[in-house]
């Protein structure tokens, strides 16, 4: 085949530079390149909303699984603290009084809007405590004005003298272990939503395994970058509850344990479903050989 005098533009063009059988052949490559490329473009389309629609599912099958490890996670003294302060990144975070405060958290929850896509909110539960009014603390993250993220919190509500954040030191005053700042200043921080490497380590780490952390071995926190100064720290980090109460969490316990035992069929199922997927789309591939 001669190439056409003009090059490609020419050939794009449809001149008349290039008579008979390359430019037509080539304009006719052209447009079918063309059309698979539209074809392609609504595949994904198709794929991104299909995409959604498995998270969704999937998303609402987790919801009982998460409400259950929440309500099991109340029941163990301390959960919270301890996970944040075996954390290699959080406990740098976090000093003696921000540790004094997490002993109170008794629940995380991380939920993304609706659409799965436009952001999503931390919440930061809390029994009654010594610092502040709020039960309830939420940093949220979505798209703003014209799709730029965005971030906003809960004001918390300090009680008198117990403020935190108004006694932050100057960045870099702290080391590895003295934090420059109280970990609440996060809550006020909404200079650069898409940095925000707390709410990743939180959303993306933390929330779903915090058990992994929980359970971290003295060993395996010095590895973690953790030093005797979080040993120690460690030992003061358990709630004192009641003994009266132990009767009536032993009870909730157990309910929550009988309503996981219906919980495999759910998993069941899912397996199901997936392996008939697998074999619609071998059949669809040997179908297509043929």
């Amino acid at each position: 085949m001669e190439r056409c005098p003009g090059g490609p533009a020419a050939v794009a063009g449809g001149m008349e530079r290039c008579p008979g059988g390359p430019a037509a052949v080539a304009g006719a490559t052209l447009r079918a390149l063309g059309a698979c490329q539209r074809r392609l473009l609504a595949l994904a389309r198709r794929a991104g909303g299909e995409v959604l629609r498995v998270e969704r599912r999937y998303g609402e099958l987790r919801r009982p699984h998460l409400q259950r490890r929440g309500r099991l996670i109340e029941h163990i003294p301390g959960f919270w603290v301890t996970a944040f302060l075996n954390h290699p990144q959080l406990s740098a975070l976090i000093d003696e009084n921000d540790e004094e405060v997490f002993n109170y958290m008794r629940r995380l929850e991380v939920e993304e809007f609706e659409d799965m896509k436009s952001g999503y909110r931390i919440k930061f539960h809390f029994s009654d405590n010594p610092y502040f009014e709020n039960s309830l603390v939420i940093k949220e993250f979505h798209l703003g004005t014209g799709g730029r993220p965005v971030s906003q919190s809960t004001p918390i509500r300090w009680k008198p003298g117990m403020e935190l954040t108004s006694e932050a030191r100057e960045p870099g005053a702290g080391g590895l272990h003295g934090p420059a700042r109280s970990f609440f200043c996060w809550f006020s921080e909404h200079q650069n939503p898409t940095t925000d490497h707390i709410a990743e380590v939180l959303k993306d780490d933390v929330w779903p395994n915090p058990l992994q952390y929980f359970l971290v071995t003295d060993s395996e926190s010095g590895e973690n970058g953790l030093g005797d100064s979080d040993e120690e720290n460690g030992g003061d980090s358990v709630v004192i509850v009641d003994g009266d109460d132990d009767d009536d969490d032993d009870d909730d316990v157990q309910e929550i344990l009988e309503d996981d035992e219906g919980s495999d069929g759910d998993i069941e199922e899912i397996e199901e479903e997936e392996e008939e997927e697998e074999g619609q789309v071998v059949e669809a591939k040997e179908g297509g050989d043929g």
